[in-house]
C-alpha cells in the first residue's frame, strides 16, 4: 500500500462519483479505479458500493476514512516537524466547518492570538458530521462544529446560536423586514449542499411542506450553482445570515430576510478530546473567549 492509495480514496469518499474525483485529481477514471480497486485487494474488504446510479462507502470505507485522514495528516506534517524550531509551544490541529458566522471566526482569530504563545494552531476545513470521529481516531485536537459532540472520548460545549434566513431576489418584498412562510408559496426551496449541514427539522420542514413551498431537484454543491438557480426560478436559499462564505453575495441583487413564523438558527459548538488535559484547558481557555 502507497499513501497515494489514501488518497485516491479519500477523494472518491468525498466526491462519491469517480469521474469528479478523478477530474480533482487530474487524471482519467480507468487508472483511478484500478488504484481503487487494488487498495481493497489489499485490504480484503470492498470500500464503495457500485452502480450505474451511484457510488456508497461501505461499513469498511466509512471507517477507513477517519483512519486515512489521520495518516495522510500525519505523513504530511513531518518536514514541517522536523525542521520546527524546538519551543515549548503545543501543536494544535483545529477543524471548522463551512459556513462559519463572521463574528465567530473573527472571535478565533483573536483568540488564537491571545494564545499564540502557548500553541501554534493548523487550520482545516471539515464537515461537523466527521468531526467526532476525526476527534476520537487523534486526526484533530479541537473543532469548531454545527452538530455537538455524541458518544465517550469527546465533550463539547455551545458558544453561539446565529439566525438563518432565506435568501431571495432583491426586487421580492420590497419594503418588507421580514417573511412568513404564506409568503413563500409557490416558491422553490433551493438546497445547498449536505456539508452546509443546516438541518431544518421536522415542523421547520412540515411547515413549508404545508405552505406548498417544493424542494428542488438535487443540491448544489456551490454557492454558485445555488445563486445561478436562484435568478432562474422565484426561490429561495435558507441559510446564516452572518455568514463569512456568503459576503461575497451581492446585496444590490439579493437579500436576507428572516422567516417570522420558523424562527430558524444553527448553534456553533466547541468540541474537544477528553483524553489529553493539553486540550481540556485549551478548550477551557477558548470557551471563555469565544462566546459574543
Amino acid at each position: 500500500m502507497e499513501i497515494y492509495h489514501l488518497r485516491y480514496f479519500l477523494t472518491v469518499a468525498r466526491e462519491l462519483n469517480f469521474t469528479k474525483a478523478a477530474q480533482a485529481l487530474q487524471m482519467s477514471v480507468p487508472p483511478l479505479s484500478q488504484r481503487i480497486k487494488a487498495l481493497e485487494t489489499e485490504l480484503g474488504a470492498a470500500l464503495f458500493e457500485r452502480s450505474t446510479r451511484h457510488v456508497r462507502l461501505t461499513p469498511t470505507g466509512e471507517r477507513l476514512v477517519p483512519l486515512a485522514l489521520s495518516i495522510i495528516t500525519d505523513f504530511d506534517a513531518l518536514p514541517g516537524r522536523l525542521t520546527a524550531p524546538n519551543d515549548h509551544t503545543i501543536d494544535v490541529r483545529f477543524a471548522i466547518p463551512e459556513l462559519l458566522g463572521t463574528d465567530i471566526s473573527h472571535r478565533l482569530t483573536a483568540a488564537m492570538t491571545d494564545l499564540a504563545a502557548d500553541y501554534t494552531f493548523a487550520l482545516e476545513q471539515m464537515r461537523s458530521a466527521d468531526i467526532g470521529a476525526s476527534l476520537r481516531s487523534n486526526h484533530i485536537d479541537l473543532a469548531l462544529s454545527h452538530i455537538p459532540a455524541s458518544g465517550s472520548g469527546v465533550e463539547s460545549v455551545v458558544i453561539a446560536t446565529e439566525p438563518i434566513g432565506v435568501l431571495v431576489d432583491a426586487t421580492l418584498f420590497e419594503g418588507r423586514t421580514s417573511v412568513r412562510v404564506a409568503d413563500l408559496r409557490g416558491f422553490t426551496h433551493i438546497q445547498g449542499p449536505k456539508h452546509w449541514e443546516l438541518a431544518l427539522g421536522d415542523r421547520a420542514k412540515a411547515a413549508l411542506s404545508g405552505a406548498g413551498i417544493s424542494e428542488g431537484r438535487g443540491r448544489f454543491k456551490t454557492l454558485d450553482g445555488m445563486l445561478m438557480m436562484l435568478r432562474q426560478t422565484q426561490g429561495f436559499i435558507v441559510a446564516p445570515f452572518d455568514s463569512e462564505g456568503l459576503h461575497a453575495v451581492d446585496r444590490a441583487e439579493f437579500r436576507f430576510l428572516p422567516v417570522e413564523d420558523l424562527n430558524l438558527n444553527v448553534s456553533t459548538a466547541l468540541l474537544w478530546r477528553t483524553n489529553d488535559p493539553r486540550f481540556t484547558q485549551l478548550a477551557a481557555d477558548l470557551a471563555a473567549r469565544l462566546p459574543g
